[in-house]
């Protein structure tokens, strides 16, 4: 069954005549009748009666006929759809994201993009860097907002959005918060009740390594598998921890909790995008990575 013997079956279906069906199919009549035969054949039914100088349905024919048409209809839809897609207006993106750049990040960028494109929907999966890499790799997620990749597949492009400084944050009515621009030492650090996220987390992997660089062990008060739980300990003057001004909401600093460099810590850590080396990017996902890198762009010239 091949479609243009749907659309001959069709046009003769509502001209009731095989020679007005190939005028306007742009064929010979005895091709299009020998189609309609073929369709008949391969049907094993009767679908159009001879009336004199008219062919007019059979039951069956007339019960084909809005097959036919509904599927046809479809068919037209599809092809509508898939224009859409290629002007990148239209579609689904599949972001990944670690938990939080999805909820300090993020919601900074949704807005903007669903201002431009209004009709591309987003679909967000949150999880760690790690397995982040590992969908995008597989072709699950058309790109990821990542944390500190030091190792990343060659099939992968990661590029970096910013970095920042370890840096320690108290409450604000911490002892240490008096001084905001005096930079911590390591040895005042030591001195405090430490809050540290558990250790599958990269920002405590991060830490760890600093320190053992300098041969200086850390032992935690309490760990943590919560970011919103750590903070949440801070704030409450419970103890200290260290963190990235990324992973907090703009409000929350210098009103709960203040951000203290480091004095004896110099190292940076990258927060960066990642999208597929080969595989081709869906026009809609280019759309959210121009996005991401405009506001980027905007942010730091304001600054």
């Amino acid at each position: 069954m091949e479609l243009r013997q749907l659309t001959y079956f069709l046009t003769a279906a509502q001209t009731q005549n095989f020679r007005k069906a190939a005028e306007i199919c742009l064929v010979a009549q005895p091709a299009l009748s020998r189609q309609i035969a073929a369709l008949e054949d391969e049907l094993r039914i009767e679908l159009f009666r001879r009336v004199k100088q008219r062919v007019v349905l059979t039951p069956a024919g007339q019960e084909f006929a809005a097959y036919v048409r509904d599927a046809l209809d479809h068919l037209q839809q599809g092809q509508q759809a898939m224009a859409r897609l290629q002007d990148g207006e239209h579609g689904t993106i599949h972001i990944g994201s670690i938990e939080p750049l999805t909820t300090v990040f993020l919601p900074t960028i949704f807005p903007i993009f669903h201002q431009r494109y209004p009709n591309i929907q987003l679909k967000v999966r949150v999880s760690r860097t790690d397995d982040l890499l590992r969908h995008i790799e597989h072709g699950e997620l058309d790109l990821g907002l990542i944390f500190n990749p030091n190792v990343h597949p060659e099939v992968l492009v990661v590029k970096e959005l910013f970095r920042q400084p370890l840096q320690i944050m108290v409450a604000a009515d911490h002892p240490l918060a008096q001084h905001k621009t005096v930079p911590v030492t390591l040895a005042q650090i030591l001195q405090e009740p430490l809050f540290l996220l558990g250790e599958t987390s990269r920002l405590r992997r991060a830490v760890d390594r600093a320190f053992a660089a300098r041969r200086i062990t850390i032992q935690p008060v309490v760990e943590i598998e919560s970011l919103a739980g750590l903070k949440e300990l801070v704030r409450q003057g419970r103890g200290i921890t260290f963190m990235l001004p990324a992973l907090l909401y703009s409000s929350e600093i210098d009103r709960e909790v203040v951000l203290l460099p480091i004095e004896d810590l110099s190292e940076e850590f990258v927060f960066a995008l990642v999208y597929p080396r080969f595989r081709r990017i869906a026009q809609p996902a280019r759309h959210f990575i121009n996005t991401i890198m405009d506001t980027l762009a905007a942010t730091q010239e304001g600054e």
